[in-house]
Order: C-alpha cells, then sequence, then structure tokens
C-alpha cells in the first residue's frame, strides 16, 4: 500500500516552536500505565494532536480565553471537569493541551493558526483502579462534548459583555500572536453570532435528550451542521435524542461497515463527514447571499486529507487492550475456558469474526440486527433513517434523507480535496481506504461487531444504557447510574459508581436512552429475546472469557459475502450464516 504521507511529514508539520506564557498543565499524570496496543509514544502523540482541519476559535484566542469565573478557559481543572485527558507539551502539541486539540496551519485557516478538536478527544479513553491509571488508544472518551460547546459560548458571551474582561482578552489573544488590526472586528462577528444562536441553541436543548460525558449524537449533529448551517436552510433541523456512546475503534478498518450504526462503507468519507460535523471550514454557499458557490470553491474545506490517511493508516496498527492483570486482577484460567464455550454457544453467531472470502485484504462482514430483533433504543436508528431534509441546493429532493446528502456531499468535498493536495488518481482507491466506494445507507438496526478487547469500553449497548456487562447479561438493568467518572469495576466487568468532577447521571427512562433489548431471559415473550437465562457463574464465566480473548482464540467463520442490512438489502443470510440456538 503506498503511503504518500509518512507519519514523520505530519509532526514536521505541526507547529514546533513552544508557545511563551503558556504553562504546563498540572494534571498530566506521570504513573499512566500503557496496555501494549502496538503504538510508541511517538505514534499516540500523532494520534492525539493531528490536525483533521476541524476548527473552534483561533488558538490565541483560546489560549487568552477565561471562563466566567475568571480562570483561563483550557485551565486544567475545568478541562478535566469537562472530562478531557490531560497531556504535556511537545512540538505536536505546543499550548500542551488535553489529548484530542490539534493546532490548523495558519496557512490553511485565514492566516491564523486555529485550533479543533481531533477524533482522538472522543476516541481515548482511561480507565483507573485503586489509585493506578490505564490508558485506552481508541477507546471510549468521558468527555462531555455537549457541556464543552456550551461552556466555550458561555465563556465568549461573558467576555464580549464585559468591557474589562474583553480588553484583557484582546491583548492577551494579540501578544499570543494574532494580528492587533483583526482582534476587534473578528470578535465583535462571533460574540455576536453566539448571541444570535443563543435562542435556537436553547430550544434545541429544551427537546434533546442530554449526552453527558463518553456519548454524543454524533450523527444528528453531523446531517444539521451539513444541511442547515453549511447550506443556510435553517429549515433544516433534526431531534438530538439519540445519544450514542463513542465507539471503540481497533480492528475498525477489517470491519465491512465502518460506521457505528453500518450505514458508512468507506474510511475517507466516513472521516470527512466527521470532519465536517466537528466544524470543518466550508464554502458550500455565499454567506452573503447564501446562494451556492461556483465550482471548484463549493467543495473546498479545511479538511487535510493526506493527514485523515495518515491516521486511517495508522489505525490498522492499533492492537486492542490486552487485561492488565497485575492492575486488575489475574484472570481465572478455569472461568474463561468455560466462558469461551458460552461465548461460542450464545455470542459468536453475531459478535463473532465473520472474514469474507476472497476480499482484497482482511475484511470482514458485520451483521447489522433489525430493531424487530434486538429490540434496543431504537432512536438512533429511526432518526436517521426517518428525518429528511430540503437538499434542493445539492440537485436532490425537498425531502432528501440523510444517508443521500451526507454522500453527495462527502463525495464531492473528497475529489475537490484530492484534487488539491495533487493526489494521482492512481492513488484516490488508497486514500478511499482499501478501495471501496462511498456508499452511506440508513439501516434499521444496530451492527454486532466482534468483541475483542470490549471490557475498557463500559457503558454497553450502542447508547451506552447498562454501565457493565454482569447488568448486560441479567434479566433486569439498573434504571438509573453514574457516569463520568474512571473509576472501573473489574468483577462485573464496567463502570463503578464512583463520584467524578463530571458526574452525571443517566436516566434511561428519558427518550434515546432505554436499556431494554439483547436480554438473556426464559421469558419468550419479551422483545430482544436472543438467548436463555444466564446462571450468575454462567454470567463471571463469560466476563472471564472476554477479559481473556484474543484474536488468536476468538470465533471465527469464513462466509461468502456481506450479510444484508436491514431495511436495505435484499436477499437471505448467507447460507453458512448460522442463527443463535436460542
Amino acid at each position: 500500500m503506498v503511503k504518500a504521507f509518512t507519519f514523520a511529514t505530519i509532526a514536521f508539520v505541526l507547529v514546533s516552536a513552544l508557545i511563551c506564557g503558556v504553562a504546563e498543565p498540572a494534571g498530566v499524570s506521570t504513573s499512566i500505565l500503557r496496555l501494549q496496543q502496538g503504538w510508541d509514544d511517538a505514534q499516540e502523540q500523532i494520534f492525539y494532536h493531528t490536525p483533521q482541519g476541524t476548527v473552534i476559535l483561533p488558538a490565541s484566542w483560546l489560549a487568552a480565553l477565561q471562563s466566567p469565573d475568571g480562570k483561563p478557559f483550557m485551565d486544567p481543572d475545568h478541562m478535566q471537569r469537562l472530562g478531557f485527558i490531560a497531556d504535556h507539551r511537545s512540538t505536536t502539541n505546543p499550548y500542551a493541551w488535553p489529548i484530542g486539540f490539534a493546532i490548523n496551519p495558519a496557512k490553511d485557516t485565514g492566516g491564523v493558526e486555529t485550533v479543533g478538536l481531533t477524533c482522538a478527544a472522543c476516541h481515548t479513553g482511561e480507565i483507573s483502579y485503586r489509585g493506578r491509571t490505564l490508558r485506552v488508544d481508541g477507546g471510549q472518551a468521558h468527555i462531555d462534548l455537549d457541556g464543552f460547546k456550551q461552556a466555550i459560548n458561555d465563556a465568549i458571551l461573558a467576555t464580549g459583555s464585559t468591557p474589562a474582561r474583553r480588553e484583557a482578552f484582546e491583548k492577551r489573544a494579540v501578544q499570543l500572536g494574532f494580528p492587533a488590526e483583526r482582534i476587534g472586528p473578528e470578535f465583535d462577528t462571533r460574540y455576536r453570532a453566539v448571541v444570535d444562536g443563543t435562542p435556537e441553541r436553547e430550544r434545541t436543548a429544551a427537546t434533546m435528550t442530554i449526552a453527558g460525558p463518553g456519548r454524543n449524537d454524533a450523527l444528528a449533529v453531523i446531517a444539521k451542521v451539513l444541511f442547515n448551517y453549511a447550506l443556510g436552510v435553517p429549515a433544516n433541523t433534526n431531534r438530538a435524542t439519540a445519544p450514542v456512546d463513542f465507539p471503540y475503534l481497533w480492528s475498525i478498518w477489517n470491519l465491512n461497515w465502518v460506521q457505528y450504526n453500518g450505514s458508512v462503507k468507506q474510511p475517507m468519507g466516513r472521516n470527512i463527514g466527521e470532519a465536517l460535523g466537528v466544524g470543518a471550514i466550508t464554502h458550500f454557499i455565499d454567506p452573503r447571499t447564501g446562494a451556492l458557490s461556483p465550482e471548484p470553491e463549493r467543495w473546498r474545506t479545511s479538511i487535510p486529507v493526506r493527514n485523515l490517511n495518515a491516521l486511517e493508516t495508522l489505525l490498522e496498527s492499533l492492537q486492542p487492550p490486552r487485561w492488565p492483570e497485575a492492575v486488575l486482577g489475574q484472570i481465572d484460567g478455569i472461568k474463561a475456558k468455560r466462558g469461551a464455550q458460552l461465548f461460542s454457544q450464545n455470542c459468536a453467531g453475531c459478535h463473532g469474526v465473520r472474514a469474507i472470502a476472497g476480499a482484497k485484504s482482511e475484511e470482514w462482514s458485520v451483521k447489522v440486527l433489525p430493531l424487530t430483533v434486538i429490540a434496543t433504543d431504537p432512536m438512533q436508528a429511526t432518526n436517521f433513517r426517518s428525518t429528511t431534509y430540503d437538499g434542493t441546493k445539492l440537485g436532490l429532493s425537498i425531502h432528501s434523507d440523510a444517508a443521500t446528502g451526507l454522500r453527495v456531499v462527502t463525495d464531492a468535498v473528497r475529489t475537490q480535496a484530492y484534487r488539491d493536495a495533487q493526489i494521482p488518481p492512481a492513488q484516490w482507491g488508497t486514500f478511499d481506504g482499501l478501495d471501496r466506494s462511498n456508499v452511506i445507507t440508513s439501516p434499521c438496526g444496530y451492527k454486532a461487531r466482534p468483541l475483542v478487547g470490549v471490557w475498557a469500553t463500559p457503558p454497553f449497548l450502542h447508547n451506552g444504557s447498562v454501565p457493565t456487562v454482569f447488568a448486560l447479561l441479567s434479566e433486569s438493568r439498573p434504571e438509573k447510574f453514574l457516569v463520568g467518572s474512571t473509576e472501573y469495576d473489574p468483577e462485573k466487568l464496567g463502570l463503578s459508581q464512583a463520584a467524578a468532577p463530571n458526574t452525571f447521571v443517566v436516566d434511561t427512562t428519558a427518550v434515546g436512552n432505554s436499556n431494554a433489548g439483547h436480554w438473556f431471559t426464559d421469558d419468550q415473550t419479551r422483545p430482544g429475546r436472543i438467548g436463555r437465562r444466564l446462571t450468575d457463574d454462567e454470567r463471571y464465566d463469560l466476563i472471564e472469557y472476554l477479559k481473556a480473548a484474543t484474536y488468536a482464540d476468538y470465533p471465527r467463520t469464513v462466509v461468502k459475502g456481506a450479510d444484508p442490512e436491514p431495511c436495505v438489502s435484499d436477499g437471505a443470510q448467507n447460507s453458512d450464516s448460522k442463527p443463535s440456538p436460542y
């Protein structure tokens, strides 16, 4: 595979100078245990801080900004309360900001350095146990993304409404490199946009399901950013009532559906969509008139596709985390062996590795289970599938579905970005990821992926509505539980109920938060029943197996082709697909 952009090149193009006057965070732990997932320190830093073209603010503004309480917005304690993981200053992290913040070069974003979030912000986790902290690269973060956005807006409102605070902010931003002649008018524009947008944000907040730490209604956000803000069609809105756990990333490149809901096949298409949703700069319309910009300017964005390709390549070497016996306790081999048998009998039919015969690479078919079978919370699937948008500016229907619009836009952005980056057409398939077409669908179900390393990714189900594996395998589950703490429960495999600076109560009676479905029960009338009732001993045996599971001993079958998707594909399942015995 041709790698046109090396990891060393990424590090080179990032800002290498240290920023004077920015304090080193006090919250960086020196006792973090890495779980030997195949990356060295340099590769971790590339994942943590490589820009993906998303823009929050000019970097100097974020460094100068204060929270309403007068403390620096990026103060480590404040960022910890929002769930971010502290990180050291480095050439890839010149401001010593948390994992997931990246500096966009000035040449790419209007002549000044800007800061944006990377996929590492949502996909780097930590687990704590008895004073030890385990880093889970590619795991589930505990950040409160909606809380972070609100905190930014609150800080801008506080700054703009207090003359002395604004004067101090502007002086500090200029000292950090922002052009003095631009600071006044550009802050006015941002402040006014926040003020004018407050009523809509309040209306949205009143109708949404609060995600809290570790979750986000990502596809709803992407669709709204694209169809509403980027296209300038205010009527294009949706319901943010389906928060979803940040999915774990190891082995994701093996899956034939690379988006968490089984909707996207192509890695580059998925990554462009993610960058658009998190705030990449677009030029789809003329902001003064609302009319479409002329081509090719229409499809130019701040997304650096060479970076996206290099990051996707890096993820191919990310391994699932191995259970650290020295910290979390020894695995009981006898229980794990019994658990392996139970897993093969009860779980492997959906969660086993299903290698596609004749694929160009190691490609696995993932089953997408219909809502009528799995009966877990339906809101993510139904919202994505049923919400329509006015796509006439894109040459589409006035009632276009999200999948169609996303495919049209990501195709056009991708093609223009490849041309602007002077990537030879012969390499486009490599940059796309495994030569895959940009297929985007709307299945009425959820995908069941392999579970190696899943022990490190609580809470569970697609919407994070179950705190532990033990609860997931039980006939009843907690109606309410705490998230936000990284403290781990190695016995029941999941979240302990310890308090934390950003503790949040997940209420499973709220819309989008249902913890139903995927039941092991003898009640054959219960919706979402997938297997018989398990005894406590059997649950603990399965837990022990999930601690120990590696791909070397994991259930694996070879299938003739990809499994069909409910409500999308026609035809029966592969003939070699074995249903659950229950």
